[in-house]
């Protein structure tokens, strides 16, 4: 048992044995490999700095997507109040006109009427007038026959 282990340290001990050259190389590559791991650790810290960045930036475009957001509901809401307010005016409005057209209408009927009045209280005056004359013209000729009478009475 001993000669075995003694033969697997000897075994060991060869084998694990590297040549210079083959450790100059892998020296090389590990150092090669330690300047890019730095490189690289440069460039993901430049990225990481570059994530913050663009991080605070999305943040930053966010509250002011949200403020802007904001204010754009409540100018909807203001427009959507305008509008409502807008269309109660006019329903007012219309409301207003055909209410004073029928007004107008109204007095434009009693003014045709208070006119038919009018005229046929002027043409009824026109007819007493008339009639006042005709009986004034009579009257004077009554009176001139009365006188006449009175004279010829006289004279007899």
């Amino acid at each position: 048992m001993k000669k075995i282990i003694f033969s697997c340290i000897i075994l060991a001990g060869i084998t694990s044995c590297v040549p210079q050259k083959k450790f100059d190389d892998l020296e090389n590559s590990y150092y090669t490999s330690l300047d890019e791991q730095g490189k690289l650790n440069k460039e993901l810290t430049l990225a990481n700095h570059t994530i913050e960045t663009l991080q605070k930036d999305l943040d930053k475009t966010k509250k002011e997507l949200y403020v802007k957001d904001t204010a754009l509901d409540n100018a909807q809401k203001l427009m959507k109040i305008s509008q409502s307010e807008f269309e109660g005016l006019l329903q007012e409005m219309h409301s207003a006109l055909n209410s004073s057209s029928n007004k107008s209408q109204t007095f434009f009927n009693q003014l045709t009427d208070k006119e038919k009045q009018v005229e046929d209280l002027l043409k009824s005056q026109k007819d007493l007038e008339a009639k006042i004359e005709a009986q004034n013209n009579e009257i004077l000729n009554l009176k001139k026959q009365i006188f006449v009478k009175e004279i010829q009475d006289q004279v007899k």
